[in-house]
């Protein structure tokens, strides 16, 4: 299947059968010890611990202000919004997402609306937020512009766009993926980008890579262009041999270090609505 054969309808069901992490999560979706685990998975060393998190999104200075995510998974990104005072809303295109994010915050005690809709056609009104989020979710989209312009629409003037795309100078990208494709008997054959779909499980039909001029010129109508890249783990960096588990338990995680913020796998993007629209 080439990217122009790749429908929404596609995507769609890949992440209604395929929670966001759950083939890495030993519990029942949908129960607390899921959403433990989870977040545990999520903010350890090797993936976005809660304080980068913090750092890329203010969670912690969000009090008051009006959220949106597109694509919002699981709900953990809105979730930590609405522990801090945010009024948030969320949308995926997934009706299992959905489903988990609602068990989420019920189970939380938190408050949020949320909606299963694709991003091509968001059912809110003009200038309704103060932050749209989408983490992880345009390069999975095969006509992400619609999109993006969607989430123009609904930002206020001065509002931010907060997004992560995958990486295309990532060391995941550019040397792990050609390794596998080259001694690892489940990619030999396949090409790049086949490869790159894998990398959010076996039968994922799309998945892209961005550079940061080609992330700007996705979101060209935004301004203040600001970037940053992180996620990349010993495993990663030493091939998974036994060396990995030595370095984890002897150096400090790669999270934050020179090489993430060179190599990562994740790269966000936060802009901003101009004011004069």
């Amino acid at each position: 299947m080439t990217t122009q054969d790749v429908s929404l309808e596609d995507v769609r069901s890949f992440w209604n059968q395929n929670p966001v992490a759950a083939a890495s999560v030993s519990a029942e979706p949908g129960t607390a010890e899921f959403f433990s685990l989870f977040d545990s998975l999520r903010e350890g060393d090797a993936c976005e611990p809660y304080t980068y998190s913090d750092r890329i999104h203010g969670y912690s200075s969000s009090c008051g202000l009006s959220v949106l995510d597109v694509g919002c998974g699981n709900g953990y990104v809105l979730s930590r919004y609405a522990r801090n005072g945010a009024e948030v809303s969320g949308v995926d295109m997934s009706e299992t997402a959905v489903d988990l994010t609602r068990k989420r915050f019920a189970l939380e005690g938190l408050n949020g609306s949320f909606d299963a809709v694709d991003g091509m056609h968001l059912p809110f009104s003009d200038d309704s937020f103060d932050i749209v989020c989408s983490m992880g979710v345009l390069h999975h989209s095969p006509t992400p512009e619609p999109m993006v312009d969607e989430i123009f629409r609904v930002l206020k003037p001065g509002g931010r766009v907060i997004a992560m795309l995958y990486y295309r100078y990532s060391f995941k990208y550019q040397f792990l993926f050609r390794l596998l494709r080259l001694v690892s008997r489940t990619y030999r054959g396949r090409s790049q980008a086949e490869v790159t779909n894998m990398n959010d499980g076996v039968g994922c039909p799309l998945a892209r890579v961005y550079s940061k001029r080609e992330a700007q010129a996705l979101l060209h109508n935004f301004e203040g262009h600001c970037f940053r890249v992180n996620q990349i783990s010993w495993d990663q960096l030493l091939l998974f041999s036994r060396l990995a588990g030595f370095a984890k338990k002897r150096f400090p995680s790669l999270s934050d270090s020179w090489i993430a913020r060179k190599f990562g796998w994740n790269l966000y993007i936060n802009a901003a609505k101009p004011e004069d629209v």
